[in-house]
């Protein structure tokens, strides 16, 4: 087994080919989220001060970025590149992401096509869906299912934004039936207030779509939360087992159920007939070398740039990891401490790793792993070679059960990255 550091050379090259660029519009929010990932729950964030991204800023990084993209750019090849807008609430700093549209739009030729994407509450959709249509922004609205399932997400004075945001919602699939169709998706968060099912369902009968549906996230609690977290959270499987027609909800929700996604990924991973170029075929796959953990490699999946400038390989991490700054004067952004950082954490699990029967298939970012600082840290994910041949097992057997998911997955499914 052959594994890998990272270099500048190979960060340079995700630059070149960076697929997704997301700004952190403002840290201003007009809800206040009871499991919010940076509300009182956690900790590891920039304080929130209300701050909204200054446009001079993101100017300097789409040129420095342009300036890479420009010197390595390949004749008659047009990639895409998505520019999304986060928060907060990035409707709240509109006038921002018109002036980044309106920049992006009149470079010139880079051989980059742009397009653009959103999270968003939905509390201002009515005053600013006729821009997000006509831009046609891919959306992805927050919504906890029905009323009691929004239960966590309440205004500023405590009040359920369920109906506004219903309200709003319903409205644009009424004045945009085909943008609705064509660019919306939901996005919910599995707590103590809601289940799998109901969500689910509240979502996919009133609105025609299948929500992705996540659990609280576990990592970074405050230790004087974590009880107050166990009351809130809700586990995913144990919900989805509760359905009243457990076995149909499953075959519906197909790869968002964790038994076919389990199976999906031993099929990508263990099936051993999974290439990604034709050299490929003639590499043994004991031979080819490979990333420890499954930590993302920077600039491979996307950009992160918090309201305050850092700069960071996505937005579900730790603050404190950041790779860079977006000053006032331009991009602070040293390649090789950049590759260094990363080994550095990436490294403290490396005698685990080699000993880890799902080594080739890890999912584990050392970045959630909360004593990530401490001598003696360990993954949490670290898999016995009997732990592996037993999932094996239970895949297979799956399979077995369900021979119909083979062919869905090798048709239906997508892999991206």
């Amino acid at each position: 087994m052959i594994t890998m550091e990272i270099t500048s050379e190979i960060l340079e090259y995700n630059l070149q080919n960076l697929p997704q660029i997301v700004f952190e519009v403002t840290d201003a929010c007009n809800l206040r989220c009871k499991y919010c990932g940076y509300a009182e729950l956690y900790e590891g964030y920039d304080k929130r001060e209300n701050l909204q991204f200054p446009f001079h800023k993101a100017q300097l990084l789409i040129d420095f970025l342009c300036g890479i993209w420009r010197e390595h750019q390949a004749d008659d090849t047009i990639r895409p590149v998505s520019i999304g807008f986060y928060g907060g609430e990035p409707l709240l700093n509109v006038p921002f992401i018109r002036q980044v549209m309106n920049y992006v739009e009149h470079l010139e030729p880079i051989g980059k096509k742009f397009y653009y994407n959103m999270t968003s509450n939905a509390m201002l959709l009515d005053k600013y869906m006729d821009f997000l249509a006509e831009k046609e922004v891919r959306l992805l609205i927050s919504l906890d299912g029905d009323k009691e399932g929004q239960g966590y997400r309440v205004d500023a004075a405590g009040h359920n934004s369920f109906d506004r945001v219903f309200a709003n919602v319903n409205l644009l699939r009424e004045k945009y039936p085909s943008y609705f169709e064509q660019f919306v998706m939901f996005n919910a968060v599995l707590h103590s207030k809601n289940s799998v099912e109901r969500t689910y369902r509240f979502i996919k009968d009133t609105f025609g779509k299948e929500p992705t549906i996540s659990p609280l996230n576990n990592s970074g609690i405050r230790p004087d939360k974590i009880e107050e977290f166990n009351r809130t959270y809700r586990n995913y499987s144990e919900s989805l087992s509760q359905a009243k027609n457990c076995e149909g909800l499953k075959s519906e929700m197909f790869i968002h159920n964790p038994e076919t996604g389990d199976l999906l990924n031993y099929l990508y991973y263990q099936s051993g007939n999974v290439y990604f170029t034709y050299n490929d075929l003639f590499l043994s796959k004991k031979e080819r070398p490979h990333f420890q953990t499954g930590t993302c490699i920077p600039f491979s999946k996307k950009m992160f740039v918090t309201v305050k400038g850092r700069i960071l390989q996505c937005e579900r991490i730790n603050h404190e990891f950041a790779l860079g700054q977006v000053t006032d004067n331009g991009v602070e952004l040293d390649l090789e401490q950049a590759a260094r950082q990363y080994n550095g954490y990436v490294q403290k699990y490396t005698r685990q790793c080699r000993h880890c029967g799902n080594r080739r298939a890890c999912m584990q970012c050392v970045y959630q792993i909360d004593d990530i600082h401490e001598a003696g840290t360990t993954c949490r994910s670290f898999c016995t070679e009997a732990q592996r041949k037993e999932y094996n097992r239970q895949s297979l057997e799956y399979l077995s059960r369900h021979p119909e998911l083979y062919k869905r997955l090798l048709n239906d499914v997508t892999i991206r990255g």
